[in-house]
C-alpha cells in the first residue's frame, strides 16, 4: 500500500477536488510525518484529533492537509 498527501482550501469547497501534493509514499508514518511538517511550517496551524486531519492558515484561508491510502 502507498499513500498520497492532499490539501484542500476550506473556503473553496464548491465541488473542487483536493490538490495532490505528493504520492507513492510507501510508509504511512513517513506520509504522516510529512503532513505534520508541512502544517507546522505555517505560523497558524493545528490538528483535529477527531478527524485526524492537520490544518493551517495561508492567505487568510484555512487549509486541511492529510494522507490518503492507495492499494
Amino acid at each position: 500500500m502507498s499513500y498520497s498527501i492532499f490539501v484542500r482550501d476550506l473556503a473553496q469547497m464548491d465541488g473542487r477536488s483536493p490538490q495532490l501534493l505528493a504520492y507513492d509514499i510507501h510508509d504511512r508514518s513517513a506520509a504522516a510525518a510529512l503532513v505534520s511538517l508541512i502544517a507546522t511550517s505555517y505560523r497558524d496551524h493545528g490538528f483535529n484529533p477527531a478527524t485526524r486531519v492537520h490544518w493551517f492558515r495561508a492567505d487568510g484561508n484555512v487549509h486541511e492537509i492529510y494522507t490518503w491510502p492507495h492499494a
